[in-house]
């Protein structure tokens, strides 16, 4: 059984492990730091090339010490900009190497009897949890799945049950297609 010290000391030192990574192409190094949990949430969020580089951008402290005076000297509009200056194939590595080290591909986790935790867990507890733009209409209306679209007057408005209820499912599925 764990303690509140013994979580405490552990979780203190969660942002400990560091690393280097090393730009052959550039000539460079950089100390990075594994993400947090929120932090990976983001990049995953953002997907694709752009979260890696949001990953790397995260984590390496003199990379992003680099954008900000290269901001103030005019020459990046944004710090971020920077990462844009990266070849695709490093900031892909460095991207995953940097979600790697904050546990984004791995458990450490342990289900009663030495199961371990498995990202089909993960998916399933989502799907229980987590309900979907159909879902919820079903429950607002008690209607099964989303209404049809309008084949006449505005293009590509749904069937209104009331303005409000309109506005809340667009929203809904605005917000699922940034998964």
């Amino acid at each position: 059984m764990s303690t509140a010290e013994q979580w405490a000391g552990a979780l203190t030192g969660a942002g400990s492990g560091s690393f280097t990574l090393r730009f052959d192409r550039l000539g460079l190094e950089a100390q990075c730091r594994p993400l947090n949990a929120g932090e990976v949430e983001e990049c995953v969020r953002m997907g694709g090339q752009r979260g890696l580089r949001y990953a790397l951008y995260l984590a390496c402290d003199e990379l992003r010490e680099a954008g900000e005076s290269l901001k103030k000297q005019g020459a990046l509009v944004s710090a971020f900009d920077i990462t844009e200056k990266l070849s695709y194939g490093d900031v892909v590595a460095a991207g995953a190497v940097v979600l790697g080290r904050s546990g984004a591909d791995t458990s450490a986790v342990r289900v009663d009897g030495g199961q371990p935790a498995t990202a089909e867990m993960a998916t399933e507890a989502a799907d229980r949890f987590f309900l979907t733009g159909e879902q919820v209409f079903s429950r607002l209306t008690g209607e099964v799945g989303l209404p049809e679209r309008d084949s006449g007057g505005e293009a590509g408005l749904f069937v209104r049950r009331s303005p409000e209820l309109q506005d809340f499912v667009d929203g809904l599925t605005a917000a699922a297609g940034n998964r």
